[in-house]
């Protein structure tokens, strides 16, 4: 096992004007230590004894190992004070042991005070103590405890009825290097024969006597256990720690592993008075001893442990208010605020149980029930104060969000608009209704806590009439003005008809009219037919002549035409061959021109050279000026034919004038008879027209019937909506009344929940009222019983004592009938009396 040795109760040597004072104080390392298991039960195992007679061994084979506490082998003692070891030894789930090792008794460098005290707290601190000693129970053996004679004087119980005997320790006497035969007894029948008074008594008996009377008296556990020396080797005994284990003799190997298992078998967790203490509550007791002895006086028991515990109270209790302030804000961190009243009791009310049963578990052994009621009733205090606080800032939170929901479903939650009949669905209060079913539901869900309902009733049923009139006058309006509209279009309808009937009337009288004028036209067109059909047949024939003159002259004209056409066919090719020449002169004459300056430029550098013109350009200088009056008297000749051609132009022209004009004449008298014509269908078409237009009023008529049948419909359409709209009130009626019953429900739910509450109170005041009355009730009940026991001796008593002072009673006997006689006789003679 890991670990070492530190420092417990050390003790401070001071020099003072009266001398050397010695102080105890306890160690940082072993508060450290302690307050690390501070929840654990704690057994304490002390070994003390003479100094170097081997304690520190001990120790360490308590701890599996042959080194841990210094062993030495000098005088010099090698514990000072008292040592614990720093790592705790497990016993079991809840205990662990602590190892405790003492400086030596009787040491030469110190008083007979400090052993003393230093012999008081480790008995005090001890569950087992095991004390150490080389060689057998003699009577220097009896005299090394001593210390036990002054323990009164120097350790008090605080309690009249309590003897040390109930706080001591288990005593284990351990003999080591023991070598004396037992003669078949047993090492606890050898201690128990050591510790019986001596008869002959020596020089100083009398006090060895006192010495074995006050272990007895004081160590009502006792065991002893007897060890062999480990090796016979005198020179390597001082060092026998470093021995190998299994080099030591068999011996004392089994009986070290004896003394091992009585200790972990029988060391009891450390109690006082029916308290079991923790590593933290030995502490405490530590330092109460260690003052008293500071100061001057003795380590109170039950006063120190009464400190303790209370102190263990105090801190439980403030331990526990912490981790019920802590567990409830956890647990609150995990949900979202504001919450359910029930679930900020009903959370309290887990934790609360949470926190008694912890206080029941580190408790149930180190405080009184009374103390645990006080406890309880104070945790319980605090816990409803905080929970009423709690409650409070709760419905604050609860009231916040409550109106912040409200406010934004008042602003959302708005009427539609409604521009005309269509806009309204047939589902429109479904559709709000529903809108207000899922408001509902997100504010029950979100909003916690009683003041939901206060806020909800007080503010919603308002507003959702308000709400719900304003549509039903909303849409009522829009139905009203739908209605009027429909009367005004059904008016405007009637008059339209009215209009209409009138204009088919007077349509009727116009086609009438406009039938007989057609009839009176088409006599008068059939007669103009006819005088028409005569002066057709007779411009015809005129028109047949005409013709034949026409074509005749046509087919002259024709004739003319084509010879025109050819004469300006060749007047064109003619026209094109003269260009076409005069091209050709013209391109000549720009030749000659040039040959003409090429020939002046020629003569001219000829002449400044001095040579003569070639005959050779002489001549074709002759040739192209022939050919030039060639082309001349072509061109004359060209131009008289054209004259000529001219005047046949002229004549034709003529010709083609006289006959154009007669066409002209022709066509201006076709004109006048088709004019005619247009005009005869002209009429025709006025006449279709008029026909036209009396189909056209028929079909507005029709179509007037139609529209008059629409609005019909409308206004039907109309009715129906009306009555939608009744029914559409007589549910959101309904559905107020539900809400009003839904709310009536509700406060009556309320009111039901009160009143089982207050039920529950007037039970639980009669329950403790009947539980008060049993008690009184068994209470007579036992006086009765002890009544009815001694009540036939009082009475014989009496009765007979009334009978020897009163000789009346056997006068009056003798008067009354001997029935009567008989039955006083019984009554006297059920209670031992003969009369």
């Amino acid at each position: 096992m890991q670990g070492q040795p530190i420092p417990f109760i050390e003790l401070k040597e001071n020099q003072t004007s009266e001398g050397l004072e010695t102080t105890f104080e306890i160690h940082p390392q072993a508060i450290k230590m302690l307050q690390s298991i501070a929840d654990r039960k704690v057994a304490v195992l002390t070994i003390a004894g003479p100094q170097r007679t081997g304690k520190s061994f001990l120790a360490n084979r308590v701890l599996k190992r042959q080194k841990g506490f210094a062993v030495g082998p000098t005088t010099m003692p090698c514990t000072k004070g008292i040592w614990l070891w720093s790592q705790p030894i497990p016993l079991n789930e809840n205990t662990s042991i602590l190892l405790m090792d003492t400086e030596g008794l009787n040491s030469v460098q110190r008083d007979l005070g400090v052993d003393t005290k230093i012999f008081s707290i480790s008995l005090l601190l001890s569950s087992m103590f095991v004390f150490n000693q080389l060689g057998h129970i003699d009577e220097q053996s009896i005299e090394n405890l001593s210390l036990v004679i002054k323990l009164s004087e120097n350790v008090s119980v605080g309690s009249e009825d309590k003897s040390l005997s109930q706080f001591f320790p288990t005593f284990l006497w351990v003999l080591r290097d023991f070598s004396l035969d037992l003669k078949g007894r047993s090492p606890s029948e050898y201690l128990e024969f050591a510790l019986q008074d001596q008869s002959n008594p020596g020089p100083d008996g009398e006090r060895k006597n006192l010495i074995r009377r006050k272990i007895r008296e004081y160590f009502k556990f006792r065991d002893c256990i007897c060890m062999v020396r480990p090796i016979q080797d005198e020179r390597r005994l001082a060092r026998v720690e470093e021995e190998d284990w299994n080099a030591l003799r068999p011996e004392f190997i089994s009986a070290v592993q004896d003394f091992e298992r009585r200790v972990s078998k029988n060391i009891p967790p450390k109690q006082i008075n029916g308290t079991t203490l923790t590593a933290e509550m030995f502490l405490k007791l530590s330092l109460e001893y260690v003052d008293a002895i500071n100061s001057g006086g003795i380590p109170q028991i039950l006063t120190s442990l009464d400190r303790v515990i209370q102190q263990e109270a105090r801190n439980l209790l403030e331990e526990l208010k912490s981790q019920y302030s802590k567990k409830y804000q956890d647990a609150l961190q995990k949900m979202k605020p504001p919450f359910e009243d029930e679930e900020l009791i009903q959370l309290q009310k887990q934790i609360e149980a949470e926190i008694f049963q912890r206080l029941e578990q580190k408790s149930k052994e180190i405080i009184d029930n009374s103390k645990i009621n006080s406890m309880k009733k104070e945790l319980h205090e605090m816990m409803s104060q905080d929970l009423q606080t709690r409650l409070e800032i709760n419905k604050e939170q609860s009231t916040t969000v409550a109106n912040q929901i409200l406010q934004k479903f008042f602003n959302t939650f708005q009427i539609p608009v409604l521009e005309n009949v269509d806009s309204i669905k047939p589902s429109l209060l479904v559709d709000q209704f529903q809108v207000y079913s899922r408001f509902f539901k997100y504010y029950m869900e979100t909003v916690k806590g009683h003041q939901k309902y206060k806020h909800f009733s007080e503010k919603v049923p308002s507003f959702l009439f308000s709400h719900f009139e304003k549509l039903i006058l909303s849409v009522q309006k829009v139905y009203i003005e739908e209605n009027n509209q429909t009367k005004k279009y059904l008016v405007q309808a009637r008059e339209g008809e009215e209009r209409l009937r009138k204009t088919i009337a007077n349509q009727e009288s116009l086609l009438y009219e406009i039938q007989k004028e057609r009839d009176q036209l088409k006599y008068e067109v059939e007669n103009w037919t006819r005088e028409s059909n005569k002066q057709e047949k007779i411009k015809s024939l005129e028109l047949e002549a005409c013709q034949a003159k026409v074509g005749q002259l046509t087919q002259e004209l024709q004739n003319k035409k084509e010879k025109s056409q050819k004469l300006k066919q060749d007047y064109q090719n003619l026209q094109e061959q003269l260009q076409r020449v005069r091209n050709e002169l013209n391109g000549k004459r720009v030749e000659c021109q040039q040959l003409l300056k090429r020939m002046s430029d020629d003569s001219q550098s000829f002449r400044e050279s001095g040579e003569d013109i070639s005959n050779d350009l002489v001549l074709q200088y002759k040739d192209m000026k022939q050919q030039a009056h060639q082309m001349n008297d072509f061109f004359k000749r060209r131009a008289m034919d054209h004259s000529q051609q001219s005047i046949f132009l002229q004549e034709i022209n003529k010709l083609q004038q006289d006959k154009f004009n007669e066409i002209i004449k022709l066509r201006e008298d076709y004109k006048q008879k088709k004019q005619k014509m247009k005009e005869d269908l002209e009429q025709e078409k006025i006449r279709k027209s008029l026909k036209n237009n009396l189909e056209h009023f028929i079909k507005q008529n029709e179509e007037l019937k139609a529209k008059n049948m629409t609005y019909y419909e409308k206004y039907e359409q109309a009715q129906k909506n009306q009555q939608h709209l009744k029914q559409m009130s007589a549910e959101n009626q309904r559905l107020s009344q539900r809400l009003e019953e839904k709310s009536e429900n509700l406060d009556m739910h309320i009111q039901v929940i009160e009143n089982f509450t207050k039920d529950i109170e007037k039970l639980t005041s009669i329950r403790e009222d009947l539980e008060q009355k049993l008690a009184f009730m068994n209470s007579e009940k036992s006086q009765l019983v002890s009544f009815k026991e001694s009540f036939p001796y009082i009475l014989k008593e009496a009765l007979k004592w009334v009978l020897k002072q009163n000789s009346k009673i056997k006068h009056a006997m003798k008067s009354v009938g001997e029935e009567e006689q008989k039955i006083i006789r019984d009554c006297f003679h059920e209670v031992g009396i003969n009369v």
